[in-house]
């Protein structure tokens, strides 16, 4: 009893202490101002039907990590979302958030019932949630519409056709780069152990010219998988000194006082290369007839410093809008770093809006990563990121068994189902192809052998 008369005995004392200074001239003032600081979720498991080998039902979990999605907030429209969907199938309908207020507090409306807002709630969004922050004067508040994008697709298919008679010089052409210049594709390689280019226009039915044309001009040992276009012109690496052609045969040495460690590649219209640990762009001018100047590029422009051993050399450079946002592209550099230990692609990705690339780095257990495959290839197809290639790091991958494919931009990929993959005819091949995508979205596979590929998605009836 005593210790309950000596309780009421303090809180009386302190709201006396309290409405004294009230009565002072240091009131408080209850704002009316009230905004959401930031929002996140965290991590979302799903679990998914599936098969053993033995053909036994099962259940799989998969995990989404909630710090790997980052989300927009539109105070204007009162609107939140995520900037990268979340994968396909994804449980949304128990998932736990984080708000960060600026004054006031947060309820929110769930069915038709209104609930004051904690961070241990487990709220559905399987339909976009009306979020209303009040002020603590009372009298003021603000409402956000939170939806969560997941991933969706129709159901399609990945045809392929041969390409029979193409014209493919005879001999194994080695350390293969394929890449569309105007009408024409040309790969690049080494054949008989001479440097080698063949090229084919677009239009009709594909074939290669049948003379195999030297490359002229260049000194030291090409990097192959340094090859790239833009704006009318192939670019490469020799000895690490950058080279430039038009038509692929005859070179010219491009910016001679400069080592280059690696090509980046071409991204927001520039030419990105990596200058030992620091990566360097420029805006190559665009060649045409009427417009031959000696040098194509010029004015390079400092654009970060990376992590080399964990910087992917000569990288897949793939971009992709967003889903959510149209207007804004993210591209995405996939690729193997040098002297590179890790399980999994290295992987690095920036918004149009930004202007530097952010390392996604490797989280224990993530069993969604991109796999480590020899000879890895990535495309943008569809809107969405592909990978594929040889055997994995682990063995657990045949060379060309499977198609893995991204969403959000290379956090998360997934095994694709038999719908798409490969050509069949490539199962356990295991020897040098190159890949590009074409400006009419087809996909060419070029295999050293000869052997000639196009591919495109279709779609099947639902």
């Amino acid at each position: 009893m005593r210790k309950i008369l000596a309780v009421l005995a303090c809180l009386v004392m302190m709201f006396g202490v309290f409405t004294s200074c009230l009565d002072s001239d240091d009131k408080v003032t209850l704002t009316p101002n009230v905004y959401l600081a930031s929002f996140s979720i965290n991590d979302i498991e799903t679990e998914v039907p599936s098969k053993t080998e033995s053909g036994k039902d099962t259940i799989i979990v998969r995990k989404v990590l909630g710090d790997s999605y980052v989300f927009a907030i539109d105070h204007l429209n009162g609107q939140v979302y995520n900037v990268d969907s979340l994968p396909q199938g994804t449980d949304v309908t128990r998932v736990t958030v984080n708000l960060t207020l600026v004054g006031g507090y947060a309820t929110y409306l769930q069915g038709e019932t209104t609930k004051a807002y904690t961070s241990t709630d487990s709220i559905d969004f399987s339909s976009p949630v009306r979020f209303t922050l009040y002020a603590n004067d009372g009298e003021h508040a603000r409402t956000y519409h939170v939806k969560l994008n997941v991933h969706q697709t129709d159901v399609k298919s990945l045809k392929w056709t041969k390409i029979d008679n193409n014209n493919f010089c005879s001999g194994l052409l080695k350390a293969e780069k394929l890449v569309q210049v105007r009408d024409a594709l040309m790969v690049f390689g080494e054949m008989n152990g001479l440097p080698t280019m063949m090229n084919g226009r677009l239009d009709g039915n594909f074939e290669f010219v049948q003379k195999e044309w030297p490359l002229n001009g260049i000194e030291g040992q090409v990097d192959y998988a340094s090859i790239v276009a833009h704006e009318n012109a192939v670019y490469l690496l020799a000895d690490g000194k950058l080279y430039s052609s038009i038509e692929g045969v005859n070179w010219t040495a491009e910016s001679p006082e400069r080592t280059f460690t690696s090509m980046v590649g071409v991204a927001d219209g520039k030419l990105y290369l990596n200058e030992g640990g620091i990566l360097v762009a420029c805006d190559p001018e665009e060649w045409s007839p009427t417009n031959r100047v000696e040098h194509l590029t010029h004015d390079w422009e400092v654009v970060q410093t990376v992590d080399e051993s964990l910087f992917p050399v000569n990288p897949w450079v793939v971009e992709a809008s967003l889903p959510t946002n149209p207007q804004i592209s993210r591209t995405t550099l996939i690729g193997v770093p040098q002297n590179y230990t890790g399980n999994f692609a290295s992987v690095w990705s920036k918004l149009s809006i930004e202007s530097e690339w952010t390392y996604y780095p490797e989280i224990p257990g993530n069993g969604q990563a991109c796999p480590l495959l020899e000879r890895l290839t990535v495309i943008s197809y569809d809107n969405q990121l592909y990978a594929f290639g040889g055997a994995d790091k682990v063995g657990t991958v045949e060379p060309f068994e499977a198609v893995f494919a991204s969403a959000d931009g290379g956090i998360t990929w997934q095994k694709q189902g038999e719908d798409i993959g490969l050509p069949e005819e490539l199962r356990g091949y295991d020897e040098p192809f190159a890949c590009v995508v074409d400006t009419a979205d087809n996909i060419w596979i070029q295999c050293s052998d000869g052997r000639m590929f196009r591919g495109n998605i279709g779609r099947l009836a639902e």
